[in-house]
């Protein structure tokens, strides 16, 4: 009599056959031996992943997308080439110039530099950092007006000069004793509230100052943007703030006491020569923070609270001035990532895991910098961190594995979870080489790999969800990038294929009663309008063959002319053309209890499976090497077949038998350009007693 056994969460992602073995593992029974272009959802199912879009062709051979988000709903996907760049709108347009033409802007960054640079954005600002260049700021001022700036980290306002001392005698007879008296004074810009650094200090022999018999009088031409003018005054070999003058550029000492603790800023650019520019770029606590130089590996600095271009310093410190802070550690192992989490930057060296905070609650000062060590398992630099579901993901040293770094209450620190410790053969043969995460709508983690194949990380830790699966197209994926877009995030692509290298979408993930929103053909183009035979701006795809989803009916083997044109044989009003990939699940064997024991290790046979479907059309199921069609999908004389779209929640029955064989997975499989989305499946088992000698 057959056990039935349910699989009511599919999202446990592909294991790694080592794992064949832990049927005990609870991301066993939810997992599958093969998670091919589909994609675990954190409700518990499993869908097909969509298409891509084709956009356009690549400026040059090699690129670098890196997003431009400056709000929650809307960016600019910027493509990087060799000392060139060009802005691509959230619709797929690129920004063109005046004569229709894709605008190309200058950029300083040659082509075998971008994949170390690094950026981090404010509003319509974004900052970008590489070992071998100077720090840059990249402005937008509109679609078509981009600005680059090399950053000199010293405020744009100037220090008054030419100040004037006079001796003012109020006619009083005082002390007959003289002394020099010493003043330095800076300006404030009334728009940015940055303080320029002290203008040339200026002394005067006088007797001793009193508020009866003399004063001092400073005066300065006014300095254009000043909002009002800082006035400091030596003591003891220090400068101390003693007032401040408004509109007339001018200041009255009558003996007032220097404030020693209120010193004028002394500017400085820690990025001045090669050797001394940063390879990483961030924001914490109001500050934009470096770190990482060619001669200190393992400083990071950062600037004044809000004043992102000021590294300025003061003596004594000021709680508001800039930071630089070395790490003192055992090895000089070059930091590789940071990432603001909670009240600390974390961030990670070559070698180890670190934070840098000023303590619980406590605004980070210059004089309360505090470094501690979390973990030691080291990090790459091939991939920037990012901040996932109240932790950071980072790419372990050697590219091959992947860690969240989260703060963990128990142990009162932050700890490394390895997150593809059940999926390491993903990462056997290949290397990450970039990666985004796309939130919405199923918190994914996309990853280029070395050898051209794309794997994805379904990551939602508080709902417990984390699964991977890989991808693949007919080409390779050479870089990969996120930003906002409406309804599902959007996730942008660089895919080298025949043609060249293709900047490629997403499409959303297919979730609608409309087939012709089903989009699961890679590098296509569409067309919804009246129905035609002949369609053209294909020239991507030029003499491949190519594959149609005309109005719900499939058709395989049309071949796209050499001008890029391709022909239907009967009229169709909506049309999607595109390279075909298979998706195929196969899940994990179920193991059940019998009377006997554990059914793992022996005969047993699938005698019946059925599924539940969400939103779904054609597809081959079976067991391994006998798949059969579920729905016929493909044209009968030249005539399209409409095909059959179950409907939400449908239940099929599947009508397999196999043998008695140790191993006869299931196999759902895809190769058509139709969605598929599975919920749950339930397999009848039948178990045998004996499977061999000595009663195994």
């Amino acid at each position: 009599m057959p056990l039935y056994h349910i699989q009511n969460v599919l999202n446990g992602g592909e294991i790694t056959p080592l794992m064949r073995g832990r049927v005990d593992q609870p991301r066993y029974g939810t997992g599958a031996r093969e998670m091919r272009n589909f994609v675990p959802m954190p409700q518990g199912g499993v869908t097909r992943r969509p298409g891509t879009r084709f956009l356009g062709m690549a400026h040059g051979d090699a690129a670098r997308l890196i997003p431009f988000v400056f709000s929650a709903t809307q960016g600019r996907m910027l493509e990087f080439g060799d000392k060139t760049l060009r802005v691509w709108l959230p619709d797929g347009r690129l920004v063109a110039d005046e004569n229709g033409k894709p605008k190309v802007f200058e950029s300083p960054y040659a082509v075998g530099d971008l994949h170390e640079l690094r950026f981090a954005q404010s509003a319509d600002v974004v900052y970008l950092a590489h070992q071998g260049y100077a720090p840059r700021r990249l402005s937008r001022h509109a679609d078509d007006d981009w600005r680059w700036s090399e950053l000199a980290f010293v405020p744009t306002i100037a220090a008054p000069d030419n100040v004037s001392l006079q001796v003012i005698d109020r006619g009083y007879n005082g002390d007959n004793a003289t002394r020099v008296y010493t003043y330095a004074v800076t300006a404030v810009d009334e728009k940015t509230g940055q303080e320029s650094g002290a203008g040339a200090e200026v002394s005067i022999t006088a007797k001793a100052l009193n508020s009866v018999s003399y004063i001092i009088r400073a005066a300065w031409p006014a300095v254009e943007g000043a909002a009002y003018y800082r006035v400091y005054k030596k003591k003891y070999g220090v400068f101390g703030y003693i007032g401040r003058s408004d509109a007339e550029c001018s200041f009255d000492d009558e003996n007032i006491g220097a404030d020693t603790e209120d010193t004028p800023p002394e500017h400085k650019n820690p990025f001045a020569s090669e050797g001394d520019w940063p390879s990483q770029v961030f924001f914490h606590q109001q500050r934009l923070g470096w770190a990482a130089t060619a001669n200190k590996p393992i400083t990071i600095w950062l600037s004044r609270p809000g004043d992102f271009e000021i590294m300025a310093a003061s003596t004594p410190p000021k709680d508001d001035d800039a930071i630089e802070a070395t790490l003192a550690a055992t090895q000089a192992n070059r930091i590789v990532w940071l990432q603001p989490d909670r009240q600390s930057l974390t961030f990670g060296t070559e070698g180890s895991e670190w934070t840098l905070s000023a303590g619980e609650g406590v605004a980070l000062t210059p004089s309360n910098v505090s470094f501690e060590m979390q973990t030691a398992n080291g990090g790459d630099n091939a991939a920037p961190a990012v901040s996932v579901g109240g932790g950071v993901l980072y790419l372990q040293r050697g590219g091959k594995a992947v860690r969240q770094f989260a703060y963990n209450y128990s142990a009162d620190k932050y700890l490394g979870q390895d997150v593809t410790i059940l999926a390491r053969h993903i990462l056997r043969d290949a290397v990450v080489t970039a990666w985004a995460f796309q939130q919405e709508p199923y918190a994914v983690l996309w990853c280029a790999l070395s050898d051209g194949t794309l794997a994805g990380l379904t990551y939602m830790p508080e709902q417990d969800v984390m699964g991977w699966h890989r991808h693949d197209t007919d080409g390779r994926f050479e870089d990969v990038a996120a930003m906002p877009g409406t309804p599902d995030d959007q996730t942008w692509f660089l895919v080298r294929r025949g043609c060249g290298l293709c900047v490629e979408r997403l499409d959303s993930f297919f979730d609608s009663d409309e087939l012709a929103e089903a989009y699961f053909l890679d590098s296509a183009l569409n067309y919804q309008g009246a129905a035609v035979t002949r369609f053209s701006g294909l020239d991507h795809l030029a003499g491949r063959t190519v594959q149609v989803f005309a109005d719900g009916g499939t058709i395989d083997g049309l071949a796209v002319d050499a001008d890029g044109g391709l022909t239907l044989p009967r009229p169709a009003s909506s049309v999607h053309a595109g390279l075909p990939y298979t998706s195929r699940l196969v899940p994990n064997l179920p193991e059940i209890q019998t009377q006997q024991g554990s059914s793992m290790m022996h005969n047993r046979k699938i005698s019946a499976v059925r599924l539940r479907t969400y939103r779904s059309m054609s597809f081959l199921a079976g067991l391994e090497g006998n798949l059969t069609p579920i729905v016929d999908r493909h044209i009968r004389s030249g005539a399209f077949r409409t095909q059959p779209f179950f409907s939400d929640g449908t239940d099929l029955a599947l009508d397999v038998c196999g043998g008695w064989a140790d191993e006869s997975p299931l196999v759902l499989e895809v190769n058509s350009p139709a969605p598929l989305t599975v919920l749950a499946i339930s397999t009848a088992v039948d178990a045998s007693p004996y499977s061999g000698k000595g009663g195994f």
